[in-house]
């Protein structure tokens, strides 16, 4: 397996101006921030910060997942906040999830709270500093 290692949520393997994708097999360590789509198909360990969100059937991020859109196919073990939340068929997502819109499809599974909030993102807590 390949190990992609971040530091200071500096990340890139495979992106465009508008779009980060985060491949199979790859671990980002840190966490994204990026000001566009942010596709997880692999693994990322820390935050996810973005304006669309898609966690791809594989995927996985164990920490925070913050923007506008989130869908999300793979799993999530952390808090949500998005303004949009589709947790898509077959996704697991465990933690708590801030939203506006909550699109829930049959056979997704959820563990945790879910509050409603028409500026969800908003909740968010803050980006960790760097040191």
């Amino acid at each position: 397996m390949r190990r992609f290692l971040a530091k200071d949520n500096v990340v890139a393997p495979l992106f465009n101006r508008s779009r980060f994708v985060v491949p199979p097999g790859v671990t980002i360590e840190g966490g994204v921030n990026f000001d566009g789509e942010v596709r997880v198909e692999g693994h990322v360990q820390g935050e996810v910060r973005c304006l669309h969100a898609v966690i791809a059937p594989d995927g996985l991020v164990e920490g925070l997942v913050a923007a506008d859109e989130v869908c999300v196919e793979g799993e999530v073990d952390g808090a949500i906040y998005a303004t949009h939340l589709h947790l898509a068929a077959q996704c697991n997502v465990e933690g708590e999830i801030f939203h506006a819109d909550l699109t829930l499809d049959p056979g997704c599974y959820f563990e945790g709270k879910s509050r409603r909030h028409p500026n969800a993102l908003q909740l968010a807590p803050r980006e960790a500093s760097s040191a």
